[in-house]
């Protein structure tokens, strides 16, 4: 599976984007240029000409994003291919460096790319939306060289995230993970929707879960923060961790599921101090055709229903 990252961490002066060069382009085993040179010593310059012309040389410098391949999923000609097309149609009129990368289990590629249009003199903004464009371009590049990003699933859990920087936050156990963690906790022991905001309560979040509001909200207690950010939407920790259970809807459900389950646990227990006999549960086959059976029943009472 091939994924763009943004690295956010992009420089406002000349020093700041020298480093990253020296960076992306020392380790590089293949470099490219586009609309610029492929020596990554030279690149500095050539932006600082393009953005004196326009007398835009305050601000961001530049832009940096990764491409990045699953291990053994593609050879190390076609990194630099994919990149070029995606670089050429992502950043039009831009001067970007191309840097690949093999120092990891995995072949990625760098983009650093000059934030002032050498043909317009426009600065680079990103938005949400222009994300999306470029990681549906990705998808598109990559499916005509046989990697079909959509088709492939994430397992329950994995973090999902366009943000390197964030990813390996979370990774590591940010105030997201940790409250990820309690949901998952006491959603398997909660029977209610009240007795699920008691048992987050006691450990550190309060939960703002109204019928009318279509977002259920966790804030952190200040004594177990640990960043800076206190407030957690339920449904981004859904996306973050691709957790389908993490839903209004689907808790209720599992909420029902425990109270039944402990009705049961209570109802042996009685049976079991009155010398009663447990009941057998039925054969999963015989279960399966009995359902079968029924369904076949409801069928043909329909057909029925409708002849007369």
């Amino acid at each position: 599976m091939a994924i763009i990252k943004v690295v956010k961490k992009s420089g406002k002066t000349h020093t700041s984007l020298k480093k990253v060069l020296n960076y992306v382009g020392e380790k590089a085993y293949e470099t490219y240029g586009i609309n610029c040179s492929e020596n990554y010593k030279k690149i500095a310059y050539e932006f600082f000409e393009t953005k004196d012309y326009f007398k835009k040389t305050d601000g961001r410098q530049y832009r940096h994003y990764i491409q990045s391949f699953s291990p053994n999923e593609i050879s190390k000609e076609k990194v630099l291919e994919i990149a070029v097309k995606w670089a050429e149609k992502a950043f039009q009129g831009h001067e970007v460096f191309i840097a690949v990368h093999n120092d990891k289990e995995h072949l990625h590629s760098h983009f650093i790319v000059n934030t002032v249009n050498f043909e317009t003199g426009e600065k680079l903004h990103e938005e949400a939306r222009n994300l999306v464009f470029k990681k549906e371009l990705n998808d598109e590049i990559c499916k005509y060289y046989g990697i079909d990003n959509k088709k492939i699933t994430r397992e329950k859990g994995d973090i999902v995230s366009y943000d390197k920087n964030k990813y390996q936050i979370i990774k590591k156990g940010a105030d997201i993970t940790r409250l990820a963690e309690k949901i998952i906790k006491n959603m398997k022991v909660s029977t209610s929707k009240e007795n699920f905001i008691f048992n987050m309560q006691k450990d550190g979040y309060s939960t703002e879960w109204v019928e009318n509001k279509k977002h259920i909200i966790f804030t952190v207690d200040k004594k177990i923060l640990k960043g800076k950010k206190d407030k957690f939407r339920l449904s981004n920790l859904e996306k973050t961790f691709n957790i389908p259970d993490f839903n209004k809807d689907k808790l209720l459900e599992i909420f029902n599921l425990n109270k039944e389950n402990k009705r049961k646990e209570s109802l042996d227990k009685i049976a079991s101090q009155m010398g009663f006999e447990k009941p057998k549960e039925k054969n999963t086959i015989e279960k399966k055709i009995q359902e079968r059976d029924l369904k076949i029943l409801k069928k043909q009472e329909k057909v029925y229903e409708f002849e007369l």
